[in-house]
Formats: C-alpha cells, sequence, structure tokens
C-alpha cells in the first residue's frame, strides 16, 4: 500500500471462500495482478467444514475432502504471487472502481 493509503490492483476479488479463490486464480493465470480480500482470518470459507468427501466427477473435485480443496486452493493463491489481505472488510465500492477497505479494524485503504 502506498503512503497515501492507496493500493492498486488490476483485478480486486472480494470474499476468498471456493468462488473467491477460484476467481482470483483463474485471473492471476490470464496475467492479471490480483488482490483477494477477506473479513476472515482464514481464507478457505466453509470448504475447511468440509470434511466429507465431494460426489460428482473427477473433473470437478468428487472422492477430495473440502479441507483438502480449501488447501490446494492456498497453495495454488501462493504459488500464483496473489496478494490476500485478510480480515479486511470491503465497506464501499465508489464511483471510477474504488474501494473503501478496513484492514484489522484499524488500518483504512482505498484500493484503484
Amino acid at each position: 500500500m502506498g503512503e497515501d493509503g492507496m493500493t492498486g490492483t488490476e483485478i480486486l476479488v472480494i470474499g476468498a471462500g471456493p468462488a473467491g479463490l477460484s476467481a482470483a486464480i483463474e485471473s492471476a493465470r490470464a496475467g492479471a495482478r490480483v488482490l483477494l480480500l477477506d473479513e476472515n482470518a482464514a481464507p478457505g470459507g466453509q470448504l475447511f467444514k468440509q470434511i466429507h468427501k465431494f460426489f460428482g466427477s473427477r473433473e470437478h473435485r468428487a472422492g477430495t475432502r473440502g479441507l483438502d480443496i480449501g488447501t490446494e486452493l492456498l497453495a495454488e493463491t501462493r504459488k500464483l504471487g496473489i496478494r490476500v489481505l485478510l480480515k479486511t472488510e470491503a465497506c464501499a465500492i465508489y464511483p471510477g472502481h474504488e474501494v473503501w477497505a478496513v484492514r484489522d479494524s484499524e488500518e483504512s485503504m482505498l484500493i484503484k
């Protein structure tokens, strides 16, 4: 983040659950600079509560526990260099694609 309280990114993903992690990963694979925000202390959303194995096709990770899927997605974000800000809430979206966020209930930032 800059000294002026602003940080820049090409793509901002709000929410680090399974959909947010997947969106961030695919965006980074396409070459975008990605910033991923989540209000929780750990990413992964509901996946980390899923201890059962998923049904369906192998292509969609059938037979894999949600916890393991979440771990795989997190490893992929690290590998791709995706910037992840946890304990960060998106509070407002302004014209011009600016987002006001607050991290750890203390640090205010404007994301452009």
